[in-house]
């Protein structure tokens, strides 16, 4: 039997791990085997921690993005879950950098497809979000033709975080996501909150959509495909005019970690992290602010900080940046200036 493989993706910060937290807690009530396999670019595993205490097993790729530069690692990792367990389904989250054909490329690996059926490839849009990044006149080619990527090959879309903006603006990204993918069912969410049936149903629409693209003609139900035709994946890329010269966004992109030495006044860390420039696209991570008893787990973007306790005391207290043409010793700066 097969092992199912969903594909969660989605830009950075959209909500993938909350998605998936709340996935792995309905699976938990269900019987099968739930192999999970987390990418992170940078070398520290944080959203990683976030699953502890779901009971399944967790494989983790850090220091890189499955569709590119460890795309190997993604193959040799899918080998080594097979070899180790008898999983019915196969979650895999991606980097918020990561063009989905290209994992699905890394599944069609010839010692992986006859035990491996991908099911579907859910995208987590953030809606407060996404009419900025897809705009070039805001945002740089190489991350538009990421998150324009991330919603064409969809089998399922999410608009998530949607109680973040106008019910105006909301419909405006519902419309531009389905001109971009007219085939993929959109559902609209606040914090990942779907009927997770649904997604678990999702239909394999990618190879089809692109054969109609080809032939000029839409409409008709969805048929599931089966992964390992690379030839159909080739069309796919080409339909999508998908040109591999052109800079990717991962290849822009730089991580680095930093480890605190000890508690930050609680007040200066949540400033900092609204203050840090546009080109920090992303933080995350683990700090402990001055008389808490318990680490704070922390999440960054442009235009969102959120702060929650975190009980478990596994996680080092460290915080990740991910961004371009980062300032790192100034962004340091900044940040050892919050010590208590």
């Amino acid at each position: 039997m097969k092992a199912g493989v969903y594909i969660l993706t989605g830009y950075l910060g959209s909500g993938k791990t909350t998605l998936l937290q709340k996935l792995l807690a309905y699976l938990r009530k269900r019987d099968g085997q739930v192999v999970v396999l987390m990418n992170e670019m940078g070398e520290e595993d944080i959203d990683g921690e976030q699953l502890q205490g779901f009971g399944f097993p967790v494989k983790k790729l850090l220091d890189g993005c499955i569709c590119c530069s460890i795309q190997g690692e993604l193959t040799e990792g899918l080998k080594e879950i097979l070899s180790s367990f008898t999983p019915d389904h196969i979650l895999i989250e991606t980097t918020g950098v990561a063009d989905p054909v290209d994992v699905v490329d890394a599944l069609a690996h010839p010692e992986l497809y006859d035990n491996l059926d991908l099911k579907g490839i859910v995208s987590v849009v953030d809606a407060s979000r996404f009419r900025d990044l897809n705009s070039r006149f805001s945002s740089k080619g190489s991350l538009v033709k990421t998150i324009r990527n991330q919603v064409k090959y969809a089998d399922l879309l999410l608009l998530n975080k949607s109680d973040l903006v106008s019910a105006d603006a909301l419909e405006k990204v519902k419309a531009k996501v389905s001109e971009l993918n007219p085939y993929a069912p959109v559902h609209v969410t606040i914090h990942g909150e779907m009927e997770l049936d649904q997604l678990l149903w999702v239909k394999r629409i990618g190879e089809k959509a692109a054969l109609e693209r080809e032939s000029g003609r839409t409409g008709g139900p969805a048929v599931q495909k089966s992964i390992g035709k690379l030839s159909v994946l080739g069309k796919v890329k080409q339909s999508l005019g998908l040109d591999r010269s052109e800079p990717s966004l991962y290849n822009s992109i730089e991580t680095f970690s930093y480890h605190f030495t000890g508690p930050v006044d609680g007040e200066k860390f949540e400033d900092f992290l609204w203050d840090l420039p546009k080109n920090v696209y992303r933080a995350k991570g683990y700090v402990l602010f001055k008389g808490r008893d318990e680490l704070i787990s922390f999440q960054h973007t442009d235009n969102q900080v959120h702060l929650f306790p975190f009980e478990n005391f596994g996680p080092k207290m460290v915080a990740v940046f991910i961004g371009e043409g980062l300032d790192k010793e100034k962004i340091i700066a900044d940040l050892q200036a919050c010590y208590a």
